[in-house]
């Protein structure tokens, strides 16, 4: 199970996945030309950020809550990467809630991707994928150009019907933006496909829902706060939006 150690410290499955999060904040950032940094604890942009991304994100548990909000704009979003903090008095409103995963790195590979699935390669490619994912602002094509990053589509007809994006950090593969045009997207495919592109990784993200399931049912761990346990804060990824906020 991923679960923090103590106020000040997370173990290592629960550090890998936050440090790729805040990667691929980085990259993202680089993409897009917006610089970023981190002080006191949070990582911010000191420009607006890429489209679907948060002004700030908690990099530490127990960050005081006057850091995070003095290093954004009034309008800005902040990613709690550790669920510590309730900040509707702020005029913020939860976006979402999710799980964050770790997996050990696959015992074998087979070097192949599984049956239908492809790497996205040409600016056309992935344009086809961001349309059935709805985030062509947000990968574009300069992220081909990347070498850390893999963008891979199953395919289903001349489109695709399911997607992933694979981030290779230090020792650990992310993946995000993962969907499906159809139910119960099969994780054991998208393991198999991490460890074909990037061996002998674990692998790392944050999941809810259908995916978090299905993410659990391939071999990832997530500390679940409703479940057994202890129910204290640093559980969780929130993504938080402001509504009415003036200061």
């Amino acid at each position: 199970m991923i679960e923090i150690m103590t106020s000040g410290s997370v173990c290592p499955a629960l550090r890998a996945a936050v440090d790729a999060s805040v990667s691929w904040y980085d990259a993202l950032c680089a993409l897009h030309g917006v610089p970023c940094g981190i002080e006191d604890d949070v990582w911010c942009a000191y420009a607006p950020p890429p489209p679907l991304h948060s002004n700030a994100k908690t990099v530490e548990p127990g960050t005081q809550l006057d850091r995070i909000l003095a290093a954004i704009p009034a309008e800005g979003g902040i990613a709690d990467s550790f669920g510590e903090f309730d900040l509707t008095g702020e005029g913020y409103r939860l976006l979402f809630e999710a799980r964050w995963i770790h997996r050990p790195a696959p015992v074998e590979s087979l070097r192949q991707l599984p049956t239908g699935w492809e790497p996205v390669r040409t600016k056309s490619e992935l344009r086809a994928w961001t349309s059935r994912h709805d985030t062509e602002s947000v990968l574009t094509p300069g992220l081909l150009h990347r070498s850390a990053f893999r963008v891979l589509g199953r395919r289903d007809g001349d489109g695709y019907g399911a997607g992933v994006v694979l981030h290779l950090g230090t020792g650990t593969v992310s993946l995000s933006n993962v969907w499906s045009t159809s139910a119960g997207l099969d994780w054991t495919e998208l393991v198999s496909a991490a460890a074909a592109v990037f061996p002998g990784r674990a692998l790392v993200g944050y999941e809810r829902g259908d995916g978090l399931e299905g993410a659990l049912a391939a071999g990832f761990t997530a500390r679940d706060r409703s479940g057994s346990g202890s129910a204290e804060p640093g559980r969780d990824h929130r993504e938080l939006e402001p509504g009415r906020r003036s200061r």
